[in-house]
């Protein structure tokens, strides 16, 4: 999945000779992440399959580059600000856990500009690597397909503040892990 993923931004690249100053170039960001964590066990009985639905704060640093003015590729790290502990019951026995996250995506990311707001969509792969401690599970590396869409404001023409949702995919191990945010932070582009 990541040999494609790689693959497909390099041939965007390739075909993207003939772009003007003002339609291309590299971004940098810094955000807030508000991520919602659902944990789930599919071999539990239905009324304890649920371990976890909350929500927990990340950072997110993004690095991208618009190819022209209709597409670009933008790389995102999800850095889980803390660890979350949560209790749940198997059966009548009360267990705790703890969870604790780190996710890298890579995105195509389609773009149509309005003037002062930019719509934008995000499709690409998540590589989410989380902790979770409980006696059903343990440490887990998932690549998945993920997707988001938003909006940037343009405040200027290098700085703009964005909103967006992503869905950084939902694994299928011991433990099911479904990772989803909404987030808000600003950009620069070079």
């Amino acid at each position: 999945m990541k040999n494609i993923l790689l693959s497909s931004l390099a041939t965007l690249t390739l075909g993207t000779s003939a772009l003007s100053a003002d339609d291309s170039g590299l971004y940098l960001g810094l955000g807030y992440a508000a991520t919602n964590i659902n944990l789930t066990v599919d071999s539990l009985p239905t009324d304890q399959q649920d371990l976890l639905d909350a929500s927990t704060d990340s950072v997110i640093l993004i690095a991208g580059y618009d190819f022209n003015k209709y597409i670009g590729a933008e790389g995102r790290y999800y850095l889980n600000a803390s660890s979350l502990a949560f209790d749940y019951y198997l059966g009548d026995t009360p267990l705790n856990g703890t969870y604790k996250a780190e996710s890298f995506a890579l995105y195509a990311k389609p773009q149509y500009n309005l003037g002062l707001i930019t719509l934008y969509g995000l499709l690409g792969v998540s590589f989410n690597d989380y902790t979770v401690n409980t006696l059903l599970g343990g440490s887990n590396n998932d690549a998945l397909f993920s997707w988001g869409g938003g909006a940037k404001f343009n405040v200027t023409q290098s700085l703009g503040l964005f909103v967006d949702y992503t869905d950084m995919g939902k694994s299928d191990n011991i433990t099911n892990t479904d990772l989803t945010s909404w987030n808000l932070g600003v950009s620069y582009r070079f």
